[in-house]
């Protein structure tokens, strides 16, 4: 029986959670204002959680989903999690997100681990990361503002 492609490709698409949000279709000027609304959205959650923010050639975000729900320390995703939804979404760019329930917005050495392979496939890819995000309900990190990515 032969696989019909476009089927496959649109249940993928029903995977993805994507989240309602005025900051679809807004164009990102800054890791600052992502990250105040992130505060808000997943800065008080008890458990870790992985979002990933798509965007077109214009900086407009064309997709938001949560890519994973952790426990209360950590929250494992692979990189194909997040760069199957990019491309899906046909991004050319992308930010990476999740809150620390500790309430210390630094990051683990997990952390930068997995900022550097999201960087390196997306370099692959073609799909640039522009930066990750960690967020508590009243602060943040950002990699690229660091200087780490």
């Amino acid at each position: 029986m032969p696989v019909n492609y476009e089927k496959v490709v649109e249940i993928v698409r029903l995977k993805q959670v994507v989240c309602e949000s005025t900051l679809e279709m807004q164009k990102i000027t800054s890791s600052f204002g992502i990250a105040q609304w992130l505060m808000d959205e997943i800065g008080n959650e008890t458990q870790e959680v992985l979002m990933l923010l798509c965007l077109n050639t214009k900086n407009e975000v064309n997709s938001l989903s949560v890519v994973h729900r952790g426990t209360i320390n950590q929250s494992i995703a692979h990189p194909r999690d997040i760069f199957q939804r990019a491309i899906l979404s046909n991004a050319t760019r992308i930010f990476i997100a999740h809150n620390h329930p500790s309430g210390s917005h630094q990051p683990s050495q997990n952390d930068c681990l997995f900022t550097e392979k999201i960087k390196q496939a997306g370099e692959l890819l073609g799909i640039e990361l522009l930066d990750h995000l960690v967020v508590t309900s009243n602060s943040y990190y950002s990699f690229r503002e660091e200087g780490k990515l």
